[in-house]
């Protein structure tokens, strides 16, 4: 059984859509299993809609049947952990491919510690045929527990942790006067094993991101030494052994999926600068209904020009718009490398692999044994 210990962001190419399985270092018990949580579905084009069932069969394949030598004796390694599966919200793009997902992995056939384990909504009432029908689902499925988290919610998954920065209580709360968009009812969530990090974004808007910066501040705060007890002498000459001024930001990470495919409405620069992330994954089709005959829509103009900054292409002084071959350095697109999949270290190295698949593509186990090692 091939084994891992980083964290690994599978961003699924389904076109126009987010699908993304989230792959946790090994479980400690049990011979080490496979450990893996899925963010959205993907699916608005029906040619695509049982891609990212396939893609978590072939991923599940891949770690379970390729034994080392001498091969895995431990039955129990032969297991897997479903942890959660997250509907970020419930729009098409997003929804229309976890029907097959939930079929596949909630049947009876599957045993009931590989099921997944957990359901997360965001709670916006959604009177669509799709969203009603996997709520119908889950109502009968006994093993997998359904949540609505919200900022604050935190998972541990042995040492990684899963924290829901959004959509915020002051959002939740205005669900039910529909004085919420529905992109802004996105789950946004942020992993972090060691000192690496990642933030998938579903579609946030500009509401949401006001939000997640006012409850997630960069802290100052004073630290003392043991034995100070919190009064040091200001007049010793070796103070600062002392006292020190310590600054957090809780949302610095290292990759982040860019909201909304990399529309304008999803990103601002104020945000992307406190975030300042080491790469930027984008999950868009370049062929989508909404490019038109703009070629290169997606990612955005502006969200090309705010990445661009951030990542010091852009030049100021020029009024040419930095392409997505200017930003690839550290910006892919699902749309011209295909599913992309980032390792991430405890010690915050990240690198990235494109395998290279169409969205209506149906990837293999050697096309897994491309991913990054």
């Amino acid at each position: 059984m091939i084994t891992n210990d980083m964290l690994r962001i599978h961003v699924i190419n389904v076109g126009h859509g987010d699908s993304i399985l989230v792959e946790f270092p090994d479980a400690t018990a049990g011979g080490g299993r496979p450990r893996f949580g899925l963010v959205d579905a993907g699916g608005e084009d029906s040619q695509v809609r049982t891609k990212t069932r396939d893609y978590i069969n072939t991923f599940i394949s891949y770690r379970l049947e390729r034994a080392p030598t001498p091969a895995v004796t431990d039955p129990g390694a032969h297991d897997y952990d479903f942890e959660f599966i997250c509907l970020t919200h419930p729009h098409a793009d997003h929804l229309y491919g976890m029907m097959d997902v939930l079929e596949r992995f909630c049947d009876n056939s599957i045993p009931d510690n590989m099921k997944p384990k957990q359901f997360w909504d965001c709670g916006f009432r959604y009177n669509t045929v799709g969203y009603l029908e996997i709520l119908n689902y889950l109502a009968n499925q006994d093993n997998t527990q359904f949540m609505r988290v919200a900022s604050g919610t935190e998972f541990h998954y042995d040492e990684t942790e899963v924290l829901v920065v959004a959509p915020s209580v002051d959002i939740r709360n205005r669900y039910d006067t529909y004085g919420v968009d529905v992109n802004d009812a996105s789950i946004v969530l942020r992993i972090t094993l060691g000192n690496g990090v990642a933030i998938l974004t579903g579609d946030a808007h500009f509401d949401t991101w006001g939000k997640v910066c006012e409850e997630f501040p960069r802290k100052s705060h004073i630290t003392y030494l043991e034995g100070t007890r919190g009064n040091p002498d200001m007049r010793d000459p070796n103070r600062d052994d002392i006292a020190f001024l310590s600054k957090e930001n809780q949302l610095n990470c290292h990759l982040l999926k860019v909201s909304h495919h990399g529309s304008k409405r999803g990103t601002s620069y104020e945000y992307i600068e406190k975030l300042s992330p080491t790469r930027f994954a984008i999950s868009c089709d370049r062929n989508s209904e909404y490019s038109g005959n703009w070629v290169n829509k997606f990612p955005h103009p502006i969200t090309r020009l705010v990445i661009g900054e951030e990542s010091d292409v852009f030049d100021a002084a020029s009024t040419a718009i930095p392409s997505v071959t200017d930003l690839s350095q550290r910006t892919a697109t699902t749309g011209d490398l295909g599913t992309l999949v980032y390792r991430i270290t405890r010690g915050a190295r990240i690198t990235e692999a494109g395998l290279g698949d169409t969205k209506h593509a149906r990837l293999t186990m050697a096309d897994f044994a491309n991913m990054p090692a």
